[in-house]
């Protein structure tokens, strides 16, 4: 019976060096991952508007932006500003793999205005809270946490999610920057003058008699013009027939419908 004791003791403290072992192993090298991606110096970068990213506005403003190496999106660089604190997070990507999310709350420090008042300064601010998170093959091998979350801000958990959809919207907008550089502005449609469709980023903005209609997403797939609005199910496919500087043409892939709008600013 102690034989059998010792040897599942033996057993088990191998076990759990050789695991010990490879989770060091991985970290090591998604740490030397990270230093290779920060010391590019030739990153292209680009973004996305708050309009194209966030389903609803938030209080401070946001950003997103994307680098990107050899035409292979690098890192993701978000920040959100909320009520109290801005939140910051940096996205790492090898092999277009999440490997690294530092995630960091950013309380607002406070100021006197000229009543003598104490009011939130949006300029000046400091780390209360930060995570870092390790992944491998989409899974999460190691996680370091810094500091207290603040009570009105539940730290973020679903980064693989968030980061792949992130990632996809950079990627169709970064793949496809000629065909949206050509859609700004806006496009009346021929047939009725009060109707227009206004591209920002890769939103569009429909409007009818001249009235504010509704605002989709966008992504462009093959020449197809995929139409989404956030939140919900509905989607519409245009095909680009064609485009120039004053004309655009699109037909409903649904309807066969042709839809020509010609440039007007």
């Amino acid at each position: 019976m102690r034989r059998k004791i010792i040897f599942y003791w033996i057993l088990c403290n191998g076990i759990y060096a050789v695991f010990g072992q490879e989770e060091s192993d991985v970290l090591a090298q998604i740490n030397d991952q990270i230093e290779i991606i920060d010391s590019y110096t030739e990153l292209e970068t680009f973004y996305l508007d708050s309009e194209e990213f966030l389903d609803k506005m938030v209080d401070h403003g946001a950003e997103l932006n994307g680098y990107y190496e050899h035409e292979r999106l690098k890192k993701i660089t978000r920040k959100i500003g909320t009520q109290v604190a801005d939140i910051v997070t940096v996205f790492y990507f090898w092999n277009d793999q999440l490997i690294h999310v530092n995630y960091k709350q950013r309380p607002y420090l406070e100021k006197l205005n000229e009543n003598g008042q104490r009011i939130m300064d949006y300029s000046k601010m400091y780390t209360k809270y930060e995570s870092n998170h390790y992944f491998k093959n989409r899974k999460e091998v190691k996680k370091k946490v810094v500091g207290k979350s603040l009570d009105r801000i539940t730290p973020e958990k679903n980064f693989v999610k968030y980061a792949e959809k992130m990632k996809a919207l950079l990627d169709n907008k970064f793949y496809n920057k000629d065909m949206y550089d050509a859609l700004q502005g806006k496009w009346r449609f021929i047939e009725s003058e009060g109707d227009y469709i206004l591209f920002e980023g890769t939103v569009r903005f429909n409007f009818y008699d001249g009235r504010f209609a509704n605002r989709l997403k966008t992504r462009i797939e093959d020449g197809v013009m995929i139409c989404f609005f956030p939140m919900d199910d509905r989607i519409y496919r245009y095909k680009i027939d064609s485009i120039t500087d004053q004309e655009l043409m699109l037909i409903d892939l649904s309807s066969k419908e042709e839809f020509r709008y010609t440039k007007v600013e």
